[in-house]
């Protein structure tokens, strides 16, 4: 009879251990958010009509944040569907190619872009992929996330987040103007005290014979509305998944 007690509750210790295990391992997020003045001393979070209801203590759909006591701040975290995705351009000395982890709820959108290596070759290898994902630091660059020509900056981090009134934020300062020849875009990097460390890169099997690699960072970071003044403060960290194809 305690030999059987033993046994159950060697089992009962190894589920749990496997459910901590899981819970570092499945991609997942967290972070701050902060609105900020703008530089017309407007509240960033209040500047337009639409979001004055909104309360700093939501957190996103299918997240867990809880929110903070402070007026204009949010928790936010989540282990929401994380999806993953390549992206290539030609260019007159080779192939440029970048990747990207997205976190994805139903009403928001949280997508770390990371690029831009080139290659000679007609496709990048999965050596060259493995450098384009190595551990470190990165600076902030615009990357293109809401434009159609990524730029040529190698070794850079673009942060894309879309809230749940539909607004579009970026860590580039991102303006879109409709003219004849079509969209004009304006693009200025202003992260003078933004911060983003990748601090572990480990392959994994993603499905049947298939490989990608979980990638863990934390990151701070200004985050600006696109075609707007409003701006938000944010950190935290995440694990997510990239594939080369």
């Amino acid at each position: 009879m305690l030999f059987i007690m033993l046994v159950m509750c060697s089992i009962a210790c190894h589920k749990d251990l496997n459910r901590a295990e899981n819970k570092e391992t499945e991609p997942h997020f967290s972070m701050d958010v902060q609105s900020v003045d703008d530089d017309d001393g407007n509240d960033g979070g209040t500047n337009n009509d639409d979001s004055t209801n909104n309360d700093g203590g939501t957190n996103n759909g299918g997240g867990t944040g809880n929110g903070s006591s402070e007026p204009g701040n949010e928790e936010i975290s989540g282990s929401e569907k994380n999806e993953h995705s390549v992206y290539t351009f030609l260019g007159v000395s080779g192939l440029y190619f970048g990747c990207a982890t997205t976190f994805k709820s139903d009403d928001e959108t949280l997508e770390f872009t990371f690029g831009t290596s080139k290659t000679t070759n007609q496709n990048f290898t999965q050596e060259e992929f493995e450098e384009l994902i190595h551990t470190g630091e990165r600076h902030y660059g615009s990357l293109g996330a809401f434009t159609t020509y990524p730029e040529r900056f190698s070794d850079r981090v673009e942060i894309a987040y879309t809230d749940k009134l539909g607004k579009r934020w970026c860590s580039s300062r991102i303006t879109e103007k409709n003219t004849r020849n079509g969209i004009e875009t304006s693009v200025m990097i202003d992260q003078s005290d933004g911060e983003f460390i990748l601090e572990d890169a480990h392959k994994v099997e993603i499905a049947a014979e298939t490989e990608g690699y979980r990638l863990k960072g934390k990151f701070k970071c200004t985050l600006y509305e696109v075609d707007g003044k409003a701006k938000k403060k944010i950190k935290g960290e995440f694990l997510g998944i990239v594939a080369p194809k």
